[in-house]
């Protein structure tokens, strides 16, 4: 466990959600697998596929 009484197994959100994040002005995008910033019009990074 950990200070907060976590034990460190337990998980969090994927890191894949990075790909949400529009990377000019931080933005995450709601709907899954954007292409572009609907804030900022940047081109946001292709997914990377999950390694298993």
């Amino acid at each position: 466990m950990n200070a907060g009484g976590v034990s460190a197994e337990e998980g969090g959100d994927p890191a894949c959600w990075l790909g949400r994040v529009c990377p000019e002005c931080g933005l995450f995008a709601d709907e899954p697998a954007p292409t572009t910033c609907v804030r900022c019009g940047a081109e946001l990074p292709a997914a990377e596929p999950e390694e298993e």
